[in-house]
């Protein structure tokens, strides 16, 4: 009950209902007009007044909307009869504005909660992945927070501080967990990954409108003050001074806690190297602000610090209200829930790059199942962008996952080269469509990050006009979430791709070669495996006549015509400077030599594009059939049989 007299305001007090008047109009929802003190439902209720100032009369009526009752308004006199049916008409219009405005705060809470819930789902799922650093973004958020009042940032800005932090790593949710969770420094091709989360996490809140106004915090919190930050490397006023608080924030609580590649340090040292930095990784004024938070934590004895360590979970209940980005988000609330969740399900279902085309019906399967439709395809852009690659389909496409799509085919071709969403109600009279006949609406939108188009993603029905606009804007709004999943994974395919390959001829390198005699060793022991070792005869010399490009030229040819003249499942790699091996599975001593004789020949007629002829090669087998063998004595034999045949090749030409 909320009650007023004059200027005395009071509330907080609960009644349970009885049988007087304002427990009439809650249970009949019709209006009860106290005329006198003497009325019978009065009599039996709470008399209000004091006991030297008596109500005289009362007017109760119901707090309606839209036929649900919230409430009851009572409207109190001290002298009998003072209320006539004009009165009436004013306080129940008074009333149904009332309650409507009870409902809309009721559900203006309800989407709060939803809102907060859903960032601290997001964030909990990527700190989730990693065992040191569940409730990071939780512990960061605090210390943010805590430096923007200190700073003495405004309502709006405190809370795009505190959820900026609490979403500061959301994407991370491409980066593999051996990356995310190696004990040891990062390589250079493993830093290229890392260093994509803000990009990507800045793409994945741009999709959903009510956190967009976070994207600048959570692109910016590794630029440095210097400028020697990434991904844009901005510098001093160009970074946000939300960013420049959540930077401070994210390394000060890195360095405090425990992680797998280091222990956990003290409160004075990371104060000391947040002095350190500043002016260089830090604002200056961040710093100092941070430092007095410090300072006054240990003078006044408060245990904030400790606090802070021991969250697990952020409460951002108290966190001052988001004002009109919530009431945008309340509008739209359904498309902007379903927008959420399938982020959470994405942030905690991705917990690891797989290979592209497991990764991509992972996807599709999440994006299907969240929205709700049965048919759907996913298509990526070739290496070189000679067509689209169909990567994973739900439905009637499912017959051409795999297939190269050319230049030029289908409405998602026109989607990629246009980058702009295709929503087509009758496929079968669209010249561009191209997939099962009985599809009749397809929505295509393009896979997307910045200028960089990287697929497509599309619904399709045998209905027609089966998707609605919502559909569109849904799907174009996931569509970010899904680029952003599938261009980490192909960064560390191109990185995973690199380590395995010689860069001159894209042949497997030396390491990848023994990783496959060696598994192909372990699958049979005693089962016919034959290796070949051969050397390119006379490269130097070519090298030293016509140049490095030439000798390189006449190698990449070389691995051509080894690759060219295999068998299925055969593997040639390039394994030193003029170095081949290759690997025959399943294959005795004499069926490995007939295939070399024939290759050799092949490269002593072949020639490069200038016309000069290939160097010859020498060339050995083993065969690791007879007896266990080790992968390394299994080349060793293979190589001591390439020398005996080159002494032999000498021992003939002297003679000769």
């Amino acid at each position: 009950m909320l009650q007023a007299d004059g200027d005395d305001v009071w509330k907080g007090e609960r009644y349970p209902l009885g049988s007087g008047p304002t427990s009439q109009v809650v249970l009949t929802g019709e209006t009860h007009l106290v005329r006198t003190p003497e009325d019978a439902a009065q009599r039996r209720g709470m008399t209000f007044g004091t006991a030297t100032r008596v109500s005289g009369s009362a007017a109760h009526v119901p707090l309606k909307s839209r036929g649900r009752l919230v409430g009851v308004l009572s409207s109190q006199s001290y002298t009998t009869e003072a209320f006539d049916d004009e009165d009436l008409i004013v306080l129940q219009s008074l009333a149904n504005l009332v309650a409507t405005a009870f409902e809309n705060a009721e559900h203006m809470q309800q989407m709060r909660e939803l809102y907060l819930a859903s960032v601290k789902a997001l964030a909990a799922a990527v700190d989730a992945r990693d065992p040191y650093t569940r409730s990071h973004s939780a512990r960061v958020a605090a210390l943010a927070r805590t430096v923007a009042e200190e700073m003495r940032l405004g309502p709006d800005e405190l809370r795009r501080v505190q959820l900026g932090a609490l979403l500061h790593d959301i994407g991370k949710i491409g980066i593999p967990d051996a990356i995310l969770n190696k004990p040891g420094p990062l390589t250079e091709d493993e830093w290229v990954l890392m260093r994509t989360h803000p990009a990507v996490g800045a793409s994945i809140l741009a999709a959903v409108e009510p956190l967009r106004d976070l994207v600048p915090i959570v692109r910016k919190h590794h630029e440095r003050y210097d400028g020697q930050g990434y991904p844009e490397r901005l510098a001093g006023d160009e970074i946000p001074l939300e960013a420049h608080i959540v930077s401070a924030a994210d390394a000060f609580e890195v360095i405090v806690s425990r992680r797998a590649y280091k222990q956990a340090q003290t409160i004075d040292f990371a104060c000391a190297e947040l002095t350190r930095c500043k002016g260089t990784q830090f604002h200056p004024d961040v710093v100092d602000a941070f430092l007095r938070v410090v300072d006054r934590d240990r003078q006044q004895g408060t245990g904030y610090l400790r606090r802070v360590g021991a969250i697990v979970q952020e409460e951002i209940e108290d966190m001052p209200g988001p004002g009109g980005v919530l009431e945008q988000f309340a509008a739209t609330a359904n498309a902007h829930g379903r927008q959420l969740a399938i982020l959470q399900r994405l942030a905690s279902e991705i917990s690891a790059v797989l290979d592209i085309d497991e990764l991509a019906g992972r996807l599709l399967r999440i994006v299907c199942e969240a929205m709700g439709y049965e048919n759907g395809f996913l298509l990526t852009l070739a290496e070189k962008k000679e067509g689209l690659i169909v990567r994973a389909a739900v439905g009637p496409s499912e017959p051409y996952t795999g297939r190269l799509l050319e230049p030029g085919v289908g409405i998602s071709w026109w989607v990629i080269e246009h980058g702009l969403p295709q929503h087509v109600v009758d496929a079968q009279k669209d010249s561009r469509y191209y997939g099962p006949p009985e599809i009749n609406t397809v929505l295509v939108v393009p896979l997307q990050l910045g200028d960089e188009r990287v697929g497509v993603l599309g619904i399709e029905s045998p209905r027609h006009q089966a998707f609605s606009r919502d559909d569109e804007e849904l799907l174009t709004a996931v569509s970010h979430q899904v680029a952003a999943a599938l261009r980490v994974a192909k960064l560390h395919q191109a990185a995973k791709h690199a380590a395995a390959t010689d860069p001159l001829t894209a042949l497997p390198n030396r390491r990848t070669f023994f990783e496959q005699l060696s598994q192909e060793l372990a699958r049979e022991p005693g089962a016919s495996v034959s290796v070949a070792v051969l050397d390119v005869n006379g490269l130097k010399q070519r090298n030293d006549e016509f140049g490095h490009a030439a000798g390189d030229e006449a190698l990449v040819r070389i691995g051509q015509l080894l690759s060219q003249g295999l068998r299925d499942g055969d593997t040639v790699a390039r394994i030193g400077g003029d170095e081949f091996a290759v690997l025959f599975p399943g294959a005795p001593l004499l069926v490995a030599e007939r295939i070399m004789r024939r290759l050799a020949e092949s490269i002593e007629q072949g020639a490069v594009a200038d016309g000069k002829r290939l160097p010859t090669i020498a060339w050995g087998v083993a065969d690791a059939a007879t007896r266990t063998l080790t992968v390394d004595e299994l080349v060793d034999a293979a190589d001591r049989a390439m020398y005996r045949q080159k002494t032999k090749a000498r021992a003939r030409a002297n003679t000769a």
